[in-house]
């Protein structure tokens, strides 16, 4: 699949055996409950939600950050607002900037992820399907698919590409499709 091409194509045989499958669910109705990223074993295990709480109102002011906490109750990643004309947001590790994620649609419907020590990722969600592909600049693929709710999507990525930081940015797009979807 070239970055250029908005056709979805399937995972081989080989993707689905050799891929690491992972699950993003939402918890309860309300646009602002955690959610959780969960492994095949269900050992690996995060939770998101997003600090502080507040109603959908205060958002005009200022988005809350998105944060990543693992098992232990420590924060792993935290996604903040960085622009607002042209969205894009900043992802943090330990105080320090690592990626961005920049919304490139009008549709909301376009992210790019970029990691300050990794590839690039294009993903997108296409209209009116529950297939949504991603691909990195190093050619590595990520499939998700919609199910059994809209709040739960079903992530395979390719051998060797699998990351917290790839994770976290596909919650944090799950919790915003989830929001203005």
């Amino acid at each position: 699949m070239s970055l250029g091409s908005p056709k979805y194509h399937s995972p081989d045989e080989a993707d689905v055996k050799l891929g690491t499958h992972w699950h993003l669910k939402l918890d309860g109705s309300n646009k602002y409950d955690p959610g959780v990223i969960i492994g095949e074993l269900e050992s690996n295990r995060w939770r998101y939600e997003t600090q502080p709480k507040r109603l959908q109102f205060f958002e005009l002011i200022k988005k809350p950050d998105f944060v990543v906490i693992d098992s232990t109750e420590n924060e792993c990643l935290r996604i903040r607002r960085h622009s607002r004309l042209l969205p894009s947001f900043e992802m943090i590790e330990d105080g320090q900037v690592i990626g961005k994620i920049t919304l490139c649609s009008v549709l909301r419907n376009k992210y790019t992820f970029e990691l300050r020590s990794g590839p690039t990722w294009t993903f997108r969600m296409p209209l009116f399907t529950v297939h949504f592909p991603g691909e990195s600049s190093e050619g590595k693929q990520i499939w998700i698919i919609v199910g059994p709710s809209k709040k739960q999507w079903n992530v395979l990525i390719q051998p060797g590409a699998d990351s917290l930081q790839l994770l976290a940015f596909l919650a944090f797009v799950h919790r915003e499709w989830w929001k203005f979807g």
